[in-house]
């Protein structure tokens, strides 16, 4: 499954941040955006149909040229391993630990 978001920004020349939790694609569909990624050395001046592959556990901030400008950022949905699911439903099925029911 592939996620699609759409942005506008409303004011140009306002940089705003955005953490990266996962791989995404960042894409240029009205205007040109100022991204800059933390850590890298340079800028990048994105113009429409133009768009960056951004790296998970990175932090990025977006500005635009002129109001109105808009992006959209993509993500591919990872499948998760089959153990996992075998693992998150084995601790689910498990009792507590620990808790015990004193009577009085």
């Amino acid at each position: 499954m592939r996620e699609i978001r759409i942005y506008e920004l409303d004011r140009r020349d306002v940089p705003t941040g955005w953490f990266i939790d996962r791989p995404q694609t960042l894409k240029v569909t009205h205007g040109q955006l100022w991204v800059t990624v933390e850590g890298e050395a340079d800028d990048l001046w994105l113009h429409a149909g133009e768009s960056i592959e951004l790296q998970p556990y990175s932090t990025i901030w977006v500005s635009a040229s002129e109001e109105g400008g808009r992006f959209s950022m993509a993500s591919v949905s990872a499948p998760r391993k089959a153990w996992l699911d075998r693992a998150i439903a084995w601790l689910a099925r498990r009792p507590q630990s620990g808790t015990r029911v004193m009577a009085s």
